[in-house]
C-alpha cells in the first residue's frame, strides 16, 4: 500500500536592495509551488509573474483526485509549442523509473503553462513575460513523484546528503544541493556546447539574457522532469535573485541546517541582501512529509515585501 506523502513548505519574496519595483511572484497549494520572475520594466514584468501564478494556483489540476480528470487545452497541432510533444514523449519513455502514466501528467501541466502564455498575452501583449519554475507532488500509478517544471532561468533544487539537521557521514556523503533544472539562457548554451565554463558564466555580460519566457509570444516550450517523491525530501524553488548572490555551498548549508522551511527561506533571503541584493528575491522551500506527520499541513503564508 502507497504511504501517502503532503507538502510542508514556505515562501517569502523580497523586493530586494535595487530595485524600485517586485517583479518576481510565487504560489504555495497543498500539492504544488513554484515562482516566476518577471520581465519588462515597471508593472508589465509585475503583471506577468502575477498572471503565471495565479494561472497556476487556480488550476483545478493540483487539487483533482485524479489528475486526468482535468481536460487538456492545449495549442493546435501544428503549433511552435505542440511539436515538441513527441520529443518530451520519447524521453520520459526512455526512463524505466517513470510510468507511463506521467505523460499524462506532463501534458497537463504544459497545458496549464499554457494557459498562463496565453493570460500574459492577453493583457500585456508581447510586452512583458516571466519565467517560471515549480513542482507538482503527486501520486501515479501507485509511485509518488515530483513533476518539476521551468521556462527559462529560475530554478529547483534538491538538498543532497543527510537528512536535515544530520551530520555528514560516509555513508550520506556531504552536504550540497542538485540543481534539477537546466536554464533556458544563452550562457547556458554556450556552456552546454563548451565555449564557457560555468565560471566563465556567472560574470558573462549576457548572463542575464533568457532564451525562453512565458508570455512574449516566442518559443517558450517547458522543460519537465520526473523525480520520485520520498520522506524527508527537501526542494528548493526560486529566481536568479538569490542564486545571482548566494553559493551553492551557501545555499546547501542554510536548507540543511534550518529544519523549518519557512525559517530557512527567510535566511536565505537575509543571506541575499547581505551579499548585494541587486535583483528581486523569491523563493519557496518545500518539504515532503508522510502525511501522518504531525508537522504535516503547516504551509506558510509567503512574507512579500
Amino acid at each position: 500500500m502507497t504511504v501517502p506523502l503532503t507538502i510542508r513548505s514556505g515562501g517569502v519574496t523580497d523586493r530586494g536592495l535595487r530595485r524600485e519595483t517586485n517583479e518576481d511572484a510565487l504560489i504555495v497549494t497543498d500539492t504544488m509551488c513554484a515562482v516566476a520572475d518577471g520581465m519588462g520594466g515597471h508593472e508589465a514584468g509585475e503583471v506577468a509573474s502575477a498572471l503565471c501564478v495565479s494561472t497556476l494556483g487556480g488550476s483545478d489540476l493540483f487539487s483533482l483526485d485524479d489528475f486526468r480528470d482535468y481536460v487538456i487545452v492545449e495549442p493546435a497541432p501544428g503549433s511552435d509549442v505542440a511539436r515538441f510533444r513527441a520529443t518530451i514523449d520519447r524521453q520520459l519513455k526512455l526512463d524505466p523509473d517513470v510510468p507511463n502514466e506521467a505523460l499524462e501528467a506532463v501534458h497537463r501541466v504544459r497545458s496549464v503553462l499554457w494557459e498562463a502564455d496565453q493570460a500574459i498575452q492577453a493583457q500585456c501583449g508581447t510586452r512583458a513575460g516571466t519565467t517560471v519554475t515549480g513542482a507538482w507532488l503527486v501520486e501515479i500509478a501507485g509511485s509518488w513523484l515530483w513533476l518539476v517544471f521551468n521556462v527559462g532561468d529560475s530554478r529547483t533544487y534538491q538538498l543532497v546528503g543527510p537528512p536535515v539537521g544530520d551530520p555528514p557521514t560516509p555513508a550520506t556523503g556531504p552536504v550540497g544541493v542538485t540543481q534539477l533544472t537546466v536554464d533556458h539562457s544563452e550562457v547556458q548554451y554556450l556552456v552546454s556546447i563548451g565555449q564557457l565554463t560555468p565560471a566563465q558564466a556567472l560574470v558573462h555580460p549576457r548572463r542575464n539574457v533568457i532564451t525562453r519566457a512565458l508570455g512574449t509570444g516566442q518559443i517558450w516550450e517547458p522543460d519537465v522532469i520526473v523525480v520520485p517523491a520520498v520522506p524527508g525530501q527537501r526542494l528548493l524553488m526560486c529566481s536568479d535573485g538569490l542564486t545571482g548572490e548566494l553559493s551553492p555551498a551557501h545555499i546547501a548549508r542554510v536548507l540543511h541546517s534550518v529544519p523549518h522551511p519557512k525559517e530557512a527561506a527567510d535566511v536565505l533571503v537575509q543571506a541575499a541582501l547581505r551579499t548585494g541584493g541587486r535583483d528581486n528575491v523569491t523563493l519557496v522551500v518545500a518539504d515532503v512529509l508522510r502525511a501522518d506527520d504531525p508537522r504535516a499541513n503547516t504551509t506558510s503564508i509567503p512574507r512579500i515585501r
